[in-house]
């Protein structure tokens, strides 16, 4: 298995995919006809002009796959809410691999995790199978912006496969007003999406999910939900109870993409542990009916979480990123899937932590990384929905 990874910042989208292509084959060194391309883009680009640009230059018949990035990553490359078109060129020598698509998420994440569970029972899919999930992150149907949510398409799954397999992925929107997104879905460009791409079982899938935050409360409780919206916790209205824990320091009209709730997985009172915990993103506020927002729908009645706190520095990642190296394995490629709200701009940050990634990978092995709207990961060893994380991702085959 060989991969490799092409990036361009041209305005110009003909250009960029072409550029981004010519990089991939040069890190590679190889020209011959490869199996499929991972491609992402900023909503700068047009899908249909990158798409056919990127097929004239890898050659019509591969599958593309992928959708729209805040931004991109790369061994010695970063950029966000720019024209940033990132793409990886993947020739599996002899292994195997599929793709299945399923559209239609808007309003129908179950019945769609349905659909794409039954795919993948019938295309035998196991538990170790390693598969890499992308879905669409944003619906603007009725011109208003809502999330699509990853936890009911994971159930749905389940449901109809009778377990997750090792699972990975990333929710996909191409920038920071989350207009409304377009997936590449082999030969196809498509809206309200989900993709999985399922790996040779002799491929493995190591990862390692970074907060950057710790939990800054006890445990509530909530007693009651509508969907992604908590009403009460520990009995109470939900948006007083908060807002008298921060003691007014926050107005709750800038709770949405700030306010992070932690739910832990792993035991109650253990030492802290960030891999055992999904953090939960606020999206908004209901003042209607004095209830939270949250990005997804898992803050379910009888739900315990605690409050998090971000903490300033990213010291926390290096020790995280060194664990993910095999023994007795040769790693292959290295994708790096960053929530959009981590970027330093946006989060108001003095160091990104593209750097601290960049600095660990090195030249070890060919890093791509997206800026997504959520990500998905094992949390204490089931795929999980997770907001404001960075989950670094290592693939490596027998040696």
């Amino acid at each position: 298995m060989k991969v490799g990874i092409g990036y361009s910042e041209s305005p110009d989208t003909v250009t960029a995919g072409a550029q981004a292509v010519a990089n991939a084959r040069k890190q590679a060194n190889r020209d011959d006809p490869c199996d499929f391309v991972l491609l992402f883009s900023t909503s700068r680009h047009d899908p249909t002009t990158l798409r056919d640009a990127v097929a004239a230059s890898i050659g019509n018949g591969i599958p593309v796959i992928g959708g729209w990035a805040v931004g991109a990553i790369t061994n010695d490359r970063f950029g966000y809410a720019g024209d940033q078109v990132i793409l990886a060129v993947f020739w599996l020598e002899g292994m195997a691999y599929d793709a299945f698509v399923e559209e239609g998420l808007v309003g129908n994440e179950a019945d769609v995790g349905k659909r794409l569970g039954q795919k993948l029972a019938q295309a035998g899919v196991e538990r170790d199978t390693p598969i890499v999930l992308f879905y669409d992150f944003v619906d603007r149907s009725d011109g208003e912006f809502r999330t699509v949510h990853a936890t009911p398409i994971l159930e749905g799954i389940t449901q109809e496969l009778g377990f997750l397999p090792c699972l990975v992925g990333a929710s996909l929107v191409g920038d920071y007003v989350n207009s409304a997104g377009w997936q590449w879905t082999g030969a196809d460009v498509a809206q309200h999406s989900v993709i999985a791409i399922a790996l040779d079982k002799r491929v493995r899938i190591d990862s390692v999910i970074m907060h950057g935050c710790r939990p800054g409360s006890g445990y509530y409780k909530v007693t009651k939900a509508d969907r992604q919206t908590i009403l009460e916790i520990n009995g109470q209205p939900a948006l007083p109870f908060i807002n008298n824990f921060l003691n007014d320091a926050i107005p709750p009209d800038e709770y949405g993409f700030f306010l992070i709730f932690g739910v832990n997985k792993g035991g109650k009172w253990t030492p802290f542990d960030e891999t055992n915990y999904a953090s939960r993103l606020c999206l908004g506020v209901d003042v209607e009916r004095n209830g939270i927002i949250m990005l997804d729908s898992d803050m379910v009645e009888g739900t315990e979480f605690q409050l998090m706190y971000r903490t300033p520095d990213l010291d926390y990642m290096p020790s995280s990123v060194e664990r993910l190296w095999p023994q007795g394995r040769k790693p292959i490629f290295a994708f790096y899937i960053n929530c959009a709200g981590r970027a330093a701009a946006y989060a108001g940050l003095d160091l990104e932590d593209a750097f601290v990634v960049q600095e660990i990978v090195a030249d070890r092995v060919p890093l791509m990384g997206i800026y997504a709207g959520g990500e998905i990961a094992p949390v204490n060893g089931v795929p999980t929905s997770l907001s404001r994380t960075g989950v670094l991702c290592l693939f490596s085959v027998p040696q």
